[in-house]
């Protein structure tokens, strides 16, 4: 009877001895084959956030330029003298002594009779006048040929709206067609139409303005039409 206690134990023990062996066999397993886990947190104030090394690049926001307002229509128009740059049946682009080139529609009411109804060639000198459309464009309303010392070889000749009264500043600011202009009244310019005085330049005026350029100098402001 003493034999049969003395086996139970030693099946016990050999029982307990083989789970020892796969415990530690299972644990070394883990430990040469498993990769570790690292978690990094990044820490705003008093929270953690997890981050992933996989994180995408922020969109970059693009700063937004200053936009121009508008300036609503007002009627008027140019004119000047200058070379022709390109001519067809329906248009022609000139450049004026402001240095830049300006493109006027030619239409059945435009006056070619200086050129015999036809449109001036490219390279002739041209004495023009044109009035400015809603979109600003522009359409020649006189085309003809300039004319070998005429004073106003260096000068533009804008008909417009004025935005502002003439104040102490002696600048005159106005519109025409879609395009604002500013100039500064110099005492050597005539004001015939004014009695002299600069101020009695009022809002919503229609001016003609005659420039210099490449001064910028003022020579005279009218009454337009």
């Amino acid at each position: 009877m003493q034999k049969i206690p003395f086996r139970l134990f030693q099946g016990v023990f050999l029982c307990s001895v083989a789970v020892v062996m796969l415990v530690l066999i299972t644990a070394c397993s883990s430990l040469g084959n498993g990769q570790p886990t690292t978690t990094t947190t990044t820490t705003t104030g008093t929270t953690a956030t997890p981050t992933s090394a996989t994180q995408g690049s922020p969109t970059a926001t693009q700063p937004t330029g200053a936009t121009a307002t508008p300036v609503a229509f007002k009627p008027g128009g140019i004119s000047f003298i200058g070379p022709v740059k390109s001519s067809s049946s329906g248009s022609i682009v000139m450049s004026a002594p402001d240095g830049k080139t300006y493109t006027l529609a030619i239409n059945a009411q435009t006056d070619l009779s200086g050129y015999s109804g036809t449109p001036p060639p490219v390279g002739a000198s041209v004495n023009m006048d044109a009035i400015v459309n809603p979109d600003g464009s522009f359409t020649a309303t006189i085309l003809k040929p300039a004319v070998q010392g005429d004073p106003d070889l260096n000068v533009i000749a804008y008909t417009g709206v004025t935005t502002s009264a003439v104040g102490a500043d002696r600048v005159i600011r106005f519109t025409v067609g879609t395009k604002s202009y500013t100039f500064t009244i110099t005492a050597t310019a005539d004001l015939t139409d004014y009695g002299g005085d600069a101020q009695a330049i009022g809002i919503n005026a229609s001016v003609k303005v005659k420039v210099l350029f490449p001064a910028n100098t003022i020579v005279s402001i009218g009454n337009g039409p």
